[in-house]
């Protein structure tokens, strides 16, 4: 996944009038709802910040795709003037909020536009066969929807002909932007996956609320979603750690989670242990298949990618892998691929992005059993023998 630099200015003046429809809106159009004056917390992300100027908010994201220069959009509240603006945000682009439709380039935003009903405003999405939420899919059936960039190509001239105002990059940059920006139609770089934590990431509903004019429902969810997360971890402390397999091979390659990275989070906070555990990095260490078997192969329990249904599926993968103590008398193997969209969209990259809670409730009721009788697995399936 991309890494880099971008900086996204919003600017929401200051109302303390009840929030209204301006006069001479057309039918449906939305109240103009004051943005608060404070600068909004950010409590564990860290590629993302929304502070106040003098009339407007300026959301600035740190990364958000490789070698990326710094952006700004500047985002005024639905009833508020043009303010002057300093010269560093000079020849910025203007975005009125709250904005009436969006176009998500990513599945991760999508799950906060539901939470935050507003799901009538998502007129776009990039491909729906990725697409895995029911509500949404839909919202997509039922019309009024544009594909916008089937296989991560972004098709300007669709966007511009629609109109949105604004688009949610999928934390990529694109030829097409430029374009887009000459057209007026803002580009948000979305770069959730840069940040080093499951809360984090989920944290980001916050810039979607600043987007839609949920700030305070935004701040709500998020403080549930934190509270229910810290309290499943504090579950934990004191339990012995559950060493694990992690991953499969690829290719040849055997990707296994760095120590800092978001995945090795959850498996820390779940009282799991692994040959990663120690090592710095917030990506992925790859290693041979041979390395990750004298690592972790005598772990009983095996957390896959899938997809397979049963354990003579992962012979047929590689015979190797047969060997590993997971695949014998006593040992699991877990697949994370449970909840799948008729497009084969997977809801934990989706939902469980912005519920970070819910996988991590998943993998202690895997390696803890005894913590969370009767959990119904969300996310987690076993694979069967045969």
């Amino acid at each position: 996944m991309p890494v880099g630099i971008v900086v996204v200015l919003l600017l929401l003046a200051g109302c303390s009038a009840p929030a209204t429809v301006p006069p001479g809106s057309p039918p449906g159009a939305q109240e103009c709802v004051p943005a608060p004056a404070a600068e909004t917390e950010f409590r564990f992300a860290r590629n993302v910040a929304i502070t106040p100027g003098p009339g407007y908010r300026v959301l600035t994201v740190k990364q958000p795709y490789p070698g990326a220069a710094p952006q700004s959009l500047v985002l005024l509240s639905c009833d508020a003037p043009a303010p002057a603006l300093p010269p560093e945000l000079v020849g910025a682009g203007v975005l009125r909020t709250p904005v009436t439709g969006v176009f998500s380039g990513s599945t991760t935003q999508l799950p906060f536009v539901s939470e935050l009903g507003v799901l009538d405003r998502l007129t776009g999405v990039a491909d729906p066969a990725l697409v895995s939420d029911p509500a949404v899919l839909a919202r997509i059936d039922g019309g009024g929807v544009t594909t916008f960039a089937p296989g991560g190509i972004t098709n300007a001239e669709k966007v511009i002909a629609a109109a949105p105002d604004v688009l949610l990059s999928q934390g990529t940059d694109d030829p097409a932007f430029p374009a887009l920006r000459a057209a007026r139609i803002p580009v948000v770089g979305w770069a959730d996956y840069l940040e080093a934590g499951p809360l984090g990431q989920a944290e980001w509903i916050k810039v979607m609320g600043a987007l839609t004019g949920r700030d305070a429902e935004a701040a709500a969810e998020f403080d549930a979603i934190a509270q229910r997360y810290t309290d499943l971890a504090a579950q934990v402390r004191g339990q012995a750690p559950t060493p694990i397999l992690v991953g499969q091979p690829m290719q040849g390659t055997w990707n296994v989670p760095a120590g800092s990275s978001t995945a090795a989070t959850l498996f820390r906070d779940a009282g799991a242990s692994w040959s990663g555990t120690g090592a710095s990095g917030v990506g992925t260490l790859p290693r041979s298949l041979e390395a990750v078997l004298a690592a972790d192969g005598g772990a009983r329990i095996w957390l896959a990618d899938g997809p397979w249904q049963t354990t003579a599926d992962i012979a047929s993968t590689d015979p190797r892998l047969t060997r590993v103590a997971a695949a014998g008398p006593g040992g699991q193997i877990w697949t994370r691929d449970k909840l799948l969209g008729p497009g084969g969209g997977n809801q934990i990259f989706e939902r469980g992005v912005a519920h970070p809670e819910e996988i991590l409730a998943d993998l202690i009721a895997i390696l803890h059993p005894q913590l969370l009788p009767g959990h119904e697995l969300v996310y987690y399936r076993r694979i069967s023998a045969g």
